[in-house]
């Protein structure tokens, strides 16, 4: 850890600042460069780069859009795989291929150690620098401490995106380390990094930040736009019915302690009990349409502008907008399209299911046809065509195809009947309602199916409902009438898998379930389509991917440099220094 407090200390003395809009649209590149006694300066009445030290601990968050060889996380798992990837060489496939390490760890992940530690001191350093700054008109005491409630809630969440990946790591607490500071700090265990996330967020701990923070909100209403994306109590009951819930899981749960998992639903229908949040209308319009933004379906939000970035990237490689090629970098498997339901809820396998292998794009689960671009699919005026010679898996020299025989639609703008995308907002979307009601029904069918069936289904249906699944004679919107706990484990992770598709959840979902080592040593699938003289189609199914997964791998190893000078530091179990 030295050696990234050393770079964040000699790179710019204090941090750097990102320019906020009115909007709190956190840039992805720092605004200038100051000095500590520049920016904090009390006689600046503006108190312009406080605030902006402020802004610069939002701009270490993460982003979700094409940070990963242009992709998803998603694409180093059953789900999809990066399209450069061809031959399976990319860097994504060190997930699958067995060629993850110490040393390579920090690049895959888009330096998740190093960013969430300079989440953390830009954090303390806004926190230590703020007690007896002025305030003014300009720097009101109220929001200095809504800021301040704000910059421990953000810490905590760093926190959490360190553990999720290397479980107990070294907790600085409030410090903030210059280059004479004795920077060997040992890995405190994931129980205490754990207390320490609860202790700043929970609001049955009276120290914590919870109090001070803004009202949950789930719309921009004209008195709270300047707020919109902040951490607030609803963001913060949010966070933390994701950590119970991975608390609960068997990967962090060994013995299977029920109280964990009633510890889980409670967060989730804390959130719920709000009555603040609810699932946006149009599950296509959710994540790309200016008019569905601000949406009471978001919880937690990092907000970008609006361009055509994310079309260009994932638009099949067939297709032009204007003049620029399109690239296709994400391919989703086969073995996540053959996870929709059909359009009447049941499995594609199931009996009495209406799938039919001779058309497998008809009568299926809506969020297919959003999520996924098939062949057939309408685009920017025209079909799709991923079949052997078609427009969008044509072999032509520098040109990215498609892997699997299909591409990802989901995030891109409305753009069906357009003849190019225009610019459109990408907002990333943290944690989102629909999350929270997976989340509920989860801990709920691990704690006692029957007893729970009401909720459980609530949950279920209202998610299903909004996608459009039909209802049915029964209104059950194909839910069986009767189920174990096993069988409706199943239904819930799967329905998870194809809500959340490409949110940075398959990932690691599948390593809190344990369920990795059998997942992801299964070959991801794609589908070879050939054209037939009657214009019908024939599809057969090949493997695209072999994977491999050892147990180790449900923990990430820390990056070899952290070691060269913190003797302290100790390795997860299984990986070399």
């Amino acid at each position: 850890m030295k050696s990234i407090i050393n770079k964040i200390v000699l790179g710019l003395c204090v941090t750097s600042f990102a320019f906020v809009s009115s909007c709190n649209t956190f840039e992805s590149e720092p605004y200038d460069w100051n000095t500590e006694d520049v920016a904090l300066d009390p006689k600046d009445s503006t108190a312009k780069n406080m605030k902006n030290m402020f802004n610069a601990i939002y701009n270490s968050l993460p982003t979700l859009h094409i940070r990963f060889q242009d992709s998803y996380l998603d694409a180093a798992t059953d789900d999809g795989v990066a399209t450069k990837d061809k031959g399976g060489a990319g860097s994504l496939e060190n997930y699958r291929n067995g060629s993850l390490s110490a040393e390579n760890v920090a690049s895959l992940d888009g330096d998740a150690w190093k960013r969430c530690y300079t989440g953390i001191r830009r954090a303390n350093l806004f926190l230590q620098k703020i007690e007896g700054y002025p305030t003014s008109t300009k720097l009101p005491a109220d929001q200095v401490v809504k800021m301040k409630a704000e910059a421990r809630a953000l810490k905590a969440y760093f926190y959490f995106e360190l553990v999720k990946r290397w479980g107990g790591v070294p907790i600085v607490y409030d410090q903030v380390f210059d280059l004479d500071s004795d920077l060997n700090i040992p890995r405190s265990s994931r129980e205490d990094c754990v207390k320490f996330i609860l202790d700043e967020l929970s609001p049955d701990v009276p120290t914590s930040c919870f109090n001070d923070l803004y009202e949950a909100q789930s719309t921009a209403a004209s008195d709270n736009t300047g707020i919109y994306g902040r951490f607030n109590k609803g963001t913060a009951l949010g966070l933390l019915s994701r950590l119970k819930l991975y608390l609960a899981s068997p990967l962090y749960n060994e013995s299977g302690d029920i109280d964990k998992w009633e510890e889980a639903a409670a967060a989730a229908k804390a959130v719920i009990d709000l009555n603040v949040y609810d699932l946006h209308p149009d599950f296509l319009k959710l994540f790309a349409e200016k008019e569905s933004f601000p949406s009471k379906e978001i919880i937690m939000v990092r907000e970008f502008g609006a361009n055509s970035t994310i079309e260009t990237k994932n638009s099949p490689s067939g297709y032009y907008n204007g003049t620029v090629k399109c690239l296709g970098l994400t391919s989703p498997s086969q073995n996540l399209v053959d996870a929709f339901l059909t359009i009447d809820g049941k499995m594609i396998g199931d009996e009495g299911s209406n799938y039919n292998p001779q058309y497998p794009y008809q009568n299926r689960d809506p969020r297919l046809q959003y999520t996924i671009f098939y062949n057939g699919s309408r685009w920017l005026s025209r079909n799709v065509e991923t079949f052997e010679g078609g427009k969008d898996r044509a072999y032509r020299p520098g040109l990215f195809y498609t892997q699997t025989g299909y591409y990802l639609r989901k995030f891109l703008g409305m753009a069906e009947s357009k003849t190019n995308f225009g610019s459109v907002p990408h907002h990333y979307l943290m944690i989102r309602y629909a999350e929270i009601l997976l989340n509920y029904a989860e801990a709920l069918n691990e704690i006692d199916p029957l007893a729970n069936k009401a909720e459980i289904e609530g949950c279920l249906i209202k998610i299903r409902k909004r996608a459009n699944i039909n209802a049915g004679a029964d209104g059950r919107y194909g839910l069986p009438d009767t189920y174990d706990k096993q069988t409706m484990r199943k239904i819930i992770r799967n329905e998870r898998r194809i809500e959340l598709a490409f949110e940075d959840h398959r990932f690691w979902d599948i390593r809190r379930w344990k369920i990795a080592e059998d997942v992801m040593t299964k070959p991801v699938k794609g589908v070879v389509i050939t054209k037939q003289a009657d214009d019908s189609f024939n599809y057969k199914y090949v493997d695209v991917r072999r994977s491999t997964f050892e147990p180790k791998m449900y923990w990430y190893p820390i990056p070899r440099t952290e070691f060269t000078s913190n003797s302290k530091l100790v390795q997860n179990p299984g990986w070399n220094y």
